[in-house]
């Protein structure tokens, strides 16, 4: 396996960002001819995301800040990254998938 994108997201649903980006990211990771691996984590309901010391936002290596957010896990640490305003941005899946 070349990487793994982590995508990070809410369940159930309810961050509009997550409602539109999930059908990009899917559709582009699809069409890659890459050796990628889609890993999807879920940040909880609503109430338990908005906690400031949420597992995801107080880990070192992750701080994460919203959702979704899409990471390049390669050789056990990010290599790049994707933050909720940007998840849904073709190009920018693009480049991430390949390393850019």
């Amino acid at each position: 396996m070349k990487c793994a994108i982590v995508y990070v997201t809410d369940f159930p649903f309810s961050v509009p960002d997550c409602v539109r980006a999930e059908p990009v990211i899917y559709k582009k990771l699809e069409a890659t001819a890459d050796d990628v691996a889609l890993l999807r984590a879920y940040v909880g309901d609503r109430p338990t995301w908005r906690n400031p010391v949420h597992p995801w936002r107080v880990d070192s290596r992750f701080k994460l800040t919203g959702v979704p957010t899409l990471f390049r896990w390669e050789n056990d640490a990010i290599k790049g990254r994707l933050e909720d305003h940007e998840a849904h941005v073709e190009s920018k899946i693009d480049a991430l998938v390949a390393g850019n």
